[in-house]
């Protein structure tokens, strides 16, 4: 893609970029633009907060990128963030990616989604630095209904979501509530993650996942 059309793209968001960054950040970090946000973003719910380790303009940016297979066209990406989301430092969100954080979400440097991918947040969701989510996944920590038991207790409370630095999610994977993953592992496609994998350098692939390799790296 040219820097013509990126350059464009920007510009085309800058309203939107400076409106997110009014509502979401301190006023001292927000005259900064620290978040950029493609003029395709769905702005649902801006009642939480951001806030940043690094304050640098367009250190975030939020439905951009370069997918071959999804069409940047037809593709919208929608935010609403009613809780608090914390970026370590820089971060790509690709479009057609939809954030619903009524919790805490925690971001760490380097982190990157490709496109079209669902994070929501209503309890507790930590990524680590270098990590990587590629297109159609889904990371949540709640049920989104209650289960009762006899007495009319909830039995499926939220659990938070912890993965750790460089970690590769690969494409159509689900993460659910209470999953930890270690660093430097590999999701394999269309898994289904809901346990704790604690030994760094892990495949894990499958539905439900389980650990199919050790003593991997993966790179860029």
């Amino acid at each position: 893609m040219s820097k013509i059309i990126i350059n464009f793209r920007y510009l085309l968001g800058l309203p939107k970029s400076i409106y997110v960054c009014l509502r979401l950040c301190s006023f001292i970090d927000a005259v900064r633009l620290p978040i950029i946000v493609s003029h395709k973003t769905k702005l649902q719910n801006l009642s939480g907060k951001v806030t940043l380790d690094k304050v640098k303009t367009g250190i975030v940016r939020i439905g951009f990128g370069s997918v071959e297979t999804y069409d940047f066209s037809y593709q919208r990406t929608i935010l609403s963030i009613t809780g608090h989301v914390h970026f370590n430092g820089k971060a790509k969100i690709g479009f057609g990616s939809r954030l619903s954080i009524n919790g805490l979400l925690t971001l760490g440097e380097n982190f990157q989604i490709s496109a079209a991918s669902t994070i929501i947040s209503r309890h507790n969701i930590s990524i680590g630095k270098d990590s990587l989510i590629a297109w159609e996944c889904l990371l949540t920590d709640a049920d989104h209904h209650h289960i009762l038991d006899k007495e009319g207790n909830i039995i499926n409370q939220p659990k938070g979501i912890i993965i750790g630095e460089h970690v590769w999610v690969c494409a159509r994977s689900t993460i659910l509530k209470g999953s930890e993953i270690a660093a430097n592992c590999i999701i394999g496609a269309q898994s289904l993650v809901s346990g704790k994998f604690k030994e760094e350098g892990s495949l894990i692939a499958g539905n439900p996942a389980s650990k199919i390799k050790e003593k991997i790296i993966w790179k860029e």
